[in-house]
């Protein structure tokens, strides 16, 4: 699975640096200034006794410039609430809220197809600070933890231009290297998010005029 979700990212690489058209979503030294909306939802043996629920939404800011035509590099911040459920015995549910919140560099590549219909792929390195509080129906006070990580995504996209300066945007998920610490756990991993992960979004192009 993990070679063919490979294969398809790098076919998918291959077709954007093709030359089909000569024309440019964006031009070497515009800027663009926008943001998303992200949500996604994991759920494992929904009814079984080892299930786990888990739902996330964020809010994503972005600035970025044009290095050159079609290739975008930026910076970006996100702010995140995650809601979690899951049993460990039949009379053991727990419960964990949390947010998350942390800068991030991107460099998102442009492909304009045909008219104002595109595709892009956007490579991000983040950094993440989250504080939780977890309750347990065994141990009804919440228990409080923070954690720190790094995370690099890799998530392709389409993208659609209302008129010369204003970009829809969405994706449906990607691949996800990370790695984060509490102090005493620590997690890291590769993870797909296909069809799990949803991201929508608008950006602002500032045209340069020099």
């Amino acid at each position: 699975m993990k070679k063919v979700i490979l294969c398809v990212f790098y076919f998918f690489s291959l077709f954007l640096s093709l030359n089909t058209l000569q024309a440019q979503a964006i031009n070497k030294g515009d800027r663009l200034f926008g943001g998303s909306f992200s949500f996604s939802f994991f759920n494992s043996n929904n009814n079984g006794l080892n299930y786990s629920n888990i739902g996330n939404a964020g809010i994503i800011p972005s600035y970025g410039w044009a290095l050159k035509n079609d290739l975008v590099f930026g910076i970006r911040g996100f702010i995140n609430y995650e809601h979690s459920e899951w049993l460990n015995t039949p009379t053991d549910k727990n419960t964990r809220n949390s947010f998350s919140f942390g800068p991030g560099l991107f460099l998102k590549k442009y492909k304009l197809l045909k008219n104002k219909f595109g595709m892009y792929l956007n490579n991000e390195l983040s950094g993440i600070y989250s504080t939780s509080k977890q309750k347990s129906t065994n141990f009804p006070d919440y228990m409080k933890s923070h954690s720190w990580g790094v995370a690099f995504n890799l998530n392709p996209g389409v993208f659609y231009k209302f008129s010369d300066n204003f970009f829809g945007e969405g994706n449906i998920g990607g691949l996800s290297a990370f790695y984060n610490s509490n102090g005493t756990i620590k997690n890291s991993g590769i993870s797909a998010t296909f069809l799990q992960y949803f991201n929508l979004g608008i950006n602002y192009r500032i045209a340069n005029n020099k």
